[in-house]
């Protein structure tokens, strides 16, 4: 009877040992996980901002797509050192934006706003994008951090993807957000936490992810996990967001769709594309409408430019792509415009007298032309999606007469 008990325990926990094995080596191969995917290791709670990269941090961002080299500045952005005053007779653009800005996928040098350093050697740009940033974000950052290395112009990376959100911050926000007040005027609301509460939060912080953690038993049990055991960062680190994924999975959609309900997570861009805008998306426009016409007095009261780029979703470049994904998810493509995205950015954008760029033509045709812009399962360029944005934005500054050609 013990042996037959015995037998049965070594073999349940040698097979859910097997299991896990099998599922240990299915997240190294299908989704890596690497030290930016514990943002604690990267980034770092802000009562301003929100989130801010640890100065001088360093380390590997990879995937089974991508391997790079994470380095920030002392000032906590993915840059090199750049003083506030500039230096010679350099042309200075303060980059804004998302990942796409950060340089999700590519190292440093290979991110469009420092390829465009070596098209010409009066351009100086200082990058402060960073992940997940939209309009609202970007206004934050260019009054609290950029405005003081006066810039000749302020470049904003806008994704068409996801940079259309909605805000309905309160007093209570934390951190602070600009969103509109009682008169519908924007204004950031929110309380700022106080240094000691900001102690708290980075220590934390730094005590559960940092190698440098002092711990207890428990806890450096819990570390060895997280440093060694993919599984358990993959579990732990995505929980939330793989539910998000289930419910814009094609399974929950066409579920759905049998009672007649749209899914607007599993439709994401498309939601956008929509004849009539759903009223999130409407806010969205809202805020983006404001968060650009306040950073455009800004910018000028600070004498420099404002300009807008355009960075197409992926969908928008592959007719192909994009039909049958939509098909796949039971919908006619024929009911979204992929372009109306655009032309209502367009339309903000020239109300307030704000020059832009709209890469999604040349991105077009060097998607016909056989380019892999945009790496697979990842919706982010790849280095060569970087070097055609660098040169289209390129070509455009001199089409204007910002900067002169030749000098190379």
């Amino acid at each position: 009877m013990h042996k037959e008990r015995f037998f049965t325990l070594t073999t349940v926990f040698g097979t859910l040992l097997i299991c896990l094995i099998i599922l240990e080596i299915c997240v190294r191969v299908i989704n890596p996980q690497s030290d930016l995917r514990r943002r604690d290791l990267f980034f770092r709670y802000e009562p301003v901002m929100g989130v801010e990269g640890i100065p001088r941090k360093e380390g590997v961002f990879a995937t089974n797509m991508f391997n790079t080299t994470i380095t920030h500045n002392s000032q906590g952005f993915r840059d090199v050192e750049r003083s506030e005053e500039k230096t010679g007779n350099k042309w200075r653009i303060l980059c804004l934006g998302d990942s796409f800005t950060w340089g999700h996928g590519v190292e440093n040098e290979e991110i469009y706003v420092k390829v465009l350093e070596k098209l010409h050697p009066r351009i100086e740009t200082v990058n402060m994008g960073g992940p997940g940033d939209d309009p609202a974000g970007e206004l934050k950052v260019y009054l609290y951090r950029g405005w003081d290395y006066a810039p000749d112009l302020v470049l904003v990376g806008f994704y068409l993807g996801n940079d259309v959100r909605p805000y309905y911050p309160t007093e209570e926000t934390v951190p602070p957000q600009f969103g509109f007040d009682e008169d519908g005027d924007l204004s950031l609301m929110g309380r700022v936490l106080s240094d000691e509460e900001v102690e708290k939060v980075w220590q934390t912080s730094e005590e559960r992810y940092s190698p440098e953690g002092r711990r207890d038993l428990r806890g450096k049990i819990k570390y060895w996990l997280i440093k060694h055991i993919q599984l358990y960062t993959f579990i732990d680190n995505f929980q939330d967001y793989y539910a998000d994924v289930l419910k814009g999975s094609l399974l929950y959609t066409k579920t759905l769709k049998l009672f007649g309900i749209d899914n607007h997570r599993g439709l994401g861009f498309l939601n956008y594309c929509m004849e009539k805008d759903p009223q999130n998306v409407a806010d969205g426009w809202r805020t983006v409408e404001a968060a650009f016409s306040a950073l455009k007095d800004f910018t000028s009261m600070n004498g420099a430019n404002l300009y807008i780029v355009f960075i197409p979703h992926i969908a928008q470049t592959s007719r192909d792509l994009y039909e049958r994904n939509v098909r796949s998810k039971g919908y006619d493509p024929r009911e979204f415009d992929l372009e109306k995205p655009n032309r209502r950015l367009t339309q903000i954008l020239e109300k307030y007298h704000i020059d832009y760029l709209d890469l999604l033509p040349p991105f077009q045709k060097a998607t016909e032309r056989g380019k892999i812009l945009y790496y697979p399962r990842d919706p982010h360029w790849t280095p060569e999606g970087h070097r055609i944005a660098a040169r289209e934005i390129y070509s455009d500054f001199i089409g204007r007469g910002w900067i002169e050609d030749g000098e190379l």
